[in-house]
């Protein structure tokens, strides 16, 4: 692993440590403009919750120097909850640590710290680079920006909800997603991005096109159902691809899952959609429906099940459609039923038909007024010496 902090002279400099992800690529590149860091660390697996603490210690024990820490966007381990927290505390006995998080598993923990200061600024990963962006003195344009790209990153409906989200920035999303899953993608795009973040970008725009999109095979109602297999290592976004380029609000689909070598079956629901319309069924609960003795992985709109063979894939695939397509249906149009007593059913009846001649009386009133006034506008005309037909 890479050592940080050679250059490091003066006392009380800050460096920035955030995930390894879109969003926390992003996240931390504004922490670090935002804080005037100088050094900015986000590598797989090293920024992973479970690893945080280990990489912490390897950085920055032996720093000749008290630091600011400034940790964004890396979750609470929910594994060993404990284990972080002492660790994070431990090291704050030497430097001062700033915990700046939006999960909303992490919030239950966040009383446990002492020496850490925490910041939520959850559950929204806008939230988050918003506040990181007020701290920012005069953000250029390019820093809003990517404020954005990293909350789209994160599918965060509140972009949506807010009428911010364009398919121009989710292309770019798509594209950083692309650089940081490169061997230390994460560590180099986020170099970059403070060096260069309009380079980074078009960089970014012109990946997008390396993430394959999954092959229509037909449509189940709002679901888009894919060919398989799906392409290896991106099946979600693959099928996600797939629902945006045929305007389908879910897709499904099967893979060969890469650790297992199994086959796998998947759905998704578009996150645009999951925000604009919230009642809409999630993938992940049709699913245990479906198959409650089953293990359903994943998040509830992106989740997997695992087959035991292609052939019972191929079945799960159109199945997990068909009862996506139905519950969707029903949940997209709702109907109301109300049971009318049979004591009630003779007054009810006589209060439609006081209606309706209401209505009927209205009517009434205002046809004779139309008349009315036809007939005074003849009249003008006569008095005028105008001649003419006049419509009646």
């Amino acid at each position: 692993m890479e050592k940080i902090g050679a250059n490091w002279g003066t006392p009380a400099q800050t460096v920035v440590v955030g995930h390894f992800d879109v969003h926390g690529v992003c996240s931390a590149y504004l922490a670090a403009r935002a804080f005037g860091a100088s050094e900015v660390y986000c590598n797989y697996p090293q920024t992973a919750p479970e690893n945080l603490v280990a990489t912490l210690q390897n950085l920055f024990a032996a720093a000749p120097q008290r630091l600011r820490i400034v940790i964004v966007d890396v979750p609470i381990d929910l594994k060993n909850p404990a284990g972080f927290i002492r660790g994070l505390e431990d090291l704050a006995l030497r430097h001062e640590i700033l915990f700046v998080d939006h999960h909303e598993s992490s919030l239950q923990y966040l009383g446990n710290f002492n020496r850490v200061r925490p910041v939520f600024l959850g559950p929204s990963a806008l939230s988050l680079n918003e506040f990181l962006l007020q701290q920012i003195p005069s953000p250029t344009e390019v820093e809003r920006a990517i404020a954005l790209i990293g909350a789209i990153g994160d599918r965060d409906p509140e972009v949506v909800k807010r009428n911010m989200f364009t398919t121009e920035l989710q292309a770019i999303a798509d594209g950083l997603d692309v650089l940081v899953r490169q061997p230390n993608g994460a560590l180099s795009t986020v170099r970059e991005l403070l060096q260069n973040p309009v380079l980074v970008i078009e960089k970014a725009r012109a990946e997008a096109g390396k993430i394959p999109s999954a092959q229509l095979s037909q449509r189940v109602g709002p679901v888009a159902v894919a060919q398989g297999p799906l392409p290896s290592g991106w099946g979600p976004k693959a099928l996600e691809r797939l629902a945006f380029a045929v305007g389908a609000w879910y897709a499904t689909g099967w893979g060969i899952d890469e650790r297992s070598k199994q086959p796998i079956v998947r759905a998704i629901i578009r996150w645009d959609v999951a925000a604009k319309m919230p009642n809409l069924p999630l993938p992940g609960a049709t699913a245990r429906a479906l198959w409650p003795t089953r293990n359903i992985i994943g998040h509830p709109a992106a989740p997997s099940v695992a087959a035991v063979s292609e052939a019972e894939a191929q079945e799960m695939v159109l199945q997990w459609a068909r009862a996506i397509a139905d519950s969707a249906t029903k949940s997209a149009s709702p109907s109301v039923t109300t049971f009318i007593p049979e004591s009630r059913v003779g007054e009810l009846f006589v209060e439609v038909l006081q209606r309706l001649e209401q209505i009927l009386e209205e009517q009434r009133r205002m046809y004779a007024e139309y008349i009315e006034l036809k007939r005074k506008q003849v009249e003008l005309l006569e008095k005028t010496g105008a001649r003419g037909r006049v419509a009646d």
